[in-house]
């Protein structure tokens, strides 16, 4: 291992203008002759619109345009689609009845149908007359009522969200053999069941969304500056969804502050301005407030889950049944359910010796903001089911949660196995990850100054996530003249460190100075293609594509310094930058064939789109130790552990900070996030900061990361994934460890978020 290669924990290169003040972020651009939009959105959550007067609007200083669905319609003329129907996306239920499209126009036409839907926008000289003027559009809803809660959605009297069909139920998926586990359920010693709610949050970026149109009428080009998670895939959205070739849409990536997922779709204010942009001729520009995101940024989990797990005498598991509901809101923006599907089945069962599962998911529709990927999506929801069962088995029956957990484990002998919900894992070490997490939480001490009577708790959580979603990466490697390698690859950085860690792959590669490569990535013009960064696949499917870029780049340079060393190809040897005809001391640089090739009237470069089979599945183990104060019902965590096997780790300090952003994502569902909606009028009460809690510094402990590196042999890098593990695996400890310390307090369960309130409350449950 070198200093810089792979394997070394290298400062990121991207820090130095983040921590100065010296990045450049979407609202932190400014363009000539630029102008201002704000959108006109619906007070409703749920309500018929009966008419639209712009007028007011329009007559107001400084207005360029004032805009409904009506105008915007010959303007934008198709619709933000699902994904529904589009192979491979061909999403059907039992009755093989295809799932319902609820696809989105970037404007309410019919009816508002959540809180913050868009009516109308109005673009102005400044930002300030385009507020004033937004507040004059007259609109007249007619008010229906709201469906919010899943019993309101599915009453057969409530109104329908939908009217063309039948019910608010979008899907109604099941896999597995239910007739057999139904008799193996019978036949089980024991049977534990859990109803459990995976509580709805918001992904709250660093960065608000914002974005920038412009339009250049000398060859009638749109240009639009936004933070999102693939500038290709934006650009083959907002393409289809404006009717127009890819080449006259370039898509520009600025420094992003934050994806989650839920950045990786085409949102309604998109196209929008990049019509306006067209019709005005000047570049239109929109920063969502901080109260717009909270109404607007596509939300998360909001599942209701009835589990139920079968064991026999021994505790050996012997099926699992699931039926989860899952709250999704009015719309079904860019694959989701989709994406819901593909990563929560085939996880079920994780890493244990669980072969059978029943697993049902029923999609339904509410008046409450569209959802979409989120870190951890599907992984987390099922894992949090899965372990919560464990652990009150293991109540049940007496016995330690780690001594349950390990009779049950995958061991290497049954390697490859394929858990219930359909998923293989190739690779890992189960029991080694349980026994460190436990060791750990064993022997570490915390400085624990908290009052005797505080109630102590501990909880362990293994989890399995699919890794990788698409299964092609684009990169493209370059060598110039001027002693610089330049790598251009389709995945996109939003806090992720890929300039650091594409530079390190390559410099390992190629045997070159780190400081001597260069990353680029997010411009359509300057990257030919690319699937985008979700999934936790960047450093497994762009680094392969970097891997082979570089030396496919490697093999057209030997050709080249054959040519100048008048040798023939096959003598050729590369190795650290350097050709050299074998058995002689004739050679020549990288760089020189760089030039050498220039002046050919040709470039050193190679293109390289690497491919997979499919997912990868990383692993682990999370531990957590938390203390209660039973006056107050306020949970400290004391401490967190994380035993990941992420493969090989490229650059562990990198690795060690995406699990410690990941895991505080996780912790805050478990104990402190929560999208609040009142039942009766769909009004968001969550809507600001002040209302949703983010989890601070001082509410969590200094991490333990511990990195096992089980190589994958799927990709050259041998790496799986790491974005995602700790939001997938920490709900589930933390969540484990405060229901330990209520049951040896005689206290009942608590569904998450765990806040104070709901703590106390569990606590006096049975006083």
């Amino acid at each position: 291992m070198s200093k810089t290669g792979i394997g070394a924990s290298v400062r990121r290169r991207e820090d130095p203008r983040f921590l100065t003040g010296n990045s450049a972020y979407t609202d932190d651009l400014k363009l000539p002759g630029q102008c201002h939009a704000v959108f006109v959105r619906s007070p409703h959550a749920h309500a018929r619109i009966a008419a639209v007067d712009l007028s007011p609007a329009q007559k107001s200083p400084g207005v360029l345009a004032v805009w409904s669905a009506a105008e915007l319609r010959q303007r934008v003329p198709n619709v933000i689609p699902s994904a529904v129907a589009t192979p491979p996306f061909d999403l059907r239920g039992i009755d093989g009845k295809l799932a319902t499209d609820a696809s989105q126009y970037p404007f309410a036409e019919d009816k508002a149908r959540y809180l913050g839907e868009a009516v109308a926008v109005v673009v102005a000289e400044s930002l300030a007359g385009a507020l004033d003027a937004a507040e004059l559009v007259q609109v007249d809803y007619e008010e229906l009522r709201p469906n919010v809660t899943i019993e309101q959605a599915l009453d057969p009297s409530a109104a329908l969200i939908w009217e063309d069909e039948d019910s608010n139920v979008s899907i109604d998926w099941r896999m597995g053999d239910s007739e057999k586990i139904a008799g193996i359920f019978d036949g089980a010693a024991h049977v534990v069941r859990r109803d459990l709610v995976n509580n709805r949050v918001t992904p709250a970026f660093m960065e608000p969304r914002a974005a920038i149109a412009s339009h250049d009428p000398g060859d009638d080009r749109l240009t639009l500056r936004l933070g999102c998670q693939s500038v290709h895939g934006m650009q083959a959205g907002l393409c289809q969804v404006l009717d127009i070739p890819a080449e006259k849409l370039r898509v520009i990536v600025p420094d992003m502050g934050g994806g989650f997922g839920a950045r990786g779709g085409v949102y309604m204010e998109y196209p929008v301005l990049l019509a306006a942009a067209r019709e005005l001729g000047r570049p239109v520009r929109w920063t969502a407030s901080r109260s717009e995101g909270m109404l607007t940024d596509t939300q998360a989990r909001d599942h209701v889950s009835k589990g139920e797990l079968a064991l026999d005498s021994d505790g050996n598991f012997l099926a699992l049944r699931i039926r989860a509901d899952w709250r999704h809101g009015a719309y079904l923006p860019s694959r989701s359910l989709w994406v819901t599907l593909h990563y929560m089945p085939p996880t079920i069962g994780g890493s244990y010796r669980l072969a059978e599962a029943d697993i049902g998911i029923r999609g339904i529709f509410s008046n409450s903001t569209p959802q979409s990927a989120y870190r951890g999506v599907g992984r987390a929801e099922g894992n949090y089911l899965l372990e919560s069962l464990i652990d009150a088995a293991a109540r049940q029956m007496d016995l330690d949660p780690v001594e349950l957990r390990r009779r049950n484990l995958v061991q290497s002998d049954d390697l490859p196995w394929r858990m219930a919900g359909g998923g293989v894992l190739t690779s890992g070490i189960f029991n080694g990850n349980l026994d460190q997490a436990a060791e750990l939480l064993a022997i570490e001490e915390v400085a624990d100054d908290l009052p005797s009577h505080w109630l102590r708790g501990q909880g362990v959580a293994m989890y399995v996530e699919n890794d990788g979603s698409m299964t092609t990466e684009y990169a493209e490697v370059e060598a110039f003249d001027n002693g610089k390698v330049l790598i251009r690859v389709g995945t996109q950085d939003f806090g992720m460190g890929h300039q650091t860690m594409y530079a390190q792959i390559a410099s390992d590669r190629l045997g070159l100075a780190f400081d001597d490569i260069e990353v680029v990535f997010g411009d359509t013009d300057v990257v030919k293609r690319g699937m985008g960064s979700y999934g936790s696949r960047s450093a497994r499917m762009g680094g392969g594509a970097v891997v082979y870029g570089a030396e496919k780049m490697v093999e057209r340079g030997r050709e080249l310094a054959a040519d100048m060393l008048e040798a023939a190809a096959e003598d050729i040897q590369y190795e650290s930058g350097l050709f050299q005809v074998a058995g002689t001391d004739r050679q020549t640089g990288l760089f020189d064939v760089a030039a050498y090739a220039k002046a050919q009237g040709e470039r050193l470069s190679a293109e390289m789109d690497f491919e997979t089979a499919g997912d990868v599945f990383a692993n682990g183990c999370h531990a957590a130790q938390i203390a209660i104060d039973p006056d107050t019902g306020s949970v400290k965590l004391l401490r967190h552990i994380m035993v990941c096997d992420v493969g090989r780790a490229i650059n562990p300090m990198i690795v060690d900070g995406q699990l410690h952003g990941g895991a505080a994502q996780g912790i805050g569902q478990a104990m402190f996030e929560n999208v609040v909606l009142d039942p009766d009028s769909g009004q968001t009460l969550s809507g600001s900061l002040l209302d949703y809690c983010l989890p601070r510094a001082d509410d969590l402990p200094m991490f333990t990361t511990a990195l096992v590196e089980i190589e994958e042999a799927d990709n050259p890098l041998g790496v799986k994934g790491v974005g995602e593990n700790a939001t997938t695996g920490a709900p589930a400890a933390v969540m484990n460890a405060i229901q330990d310390a209520l049951a040896k307090a005689g206290g009942a369960e608590v569904q998450m978020p765990a806040t104070p309130e709901r703590v106390w409350r569990a606590l006096r449950s049975n006083a």
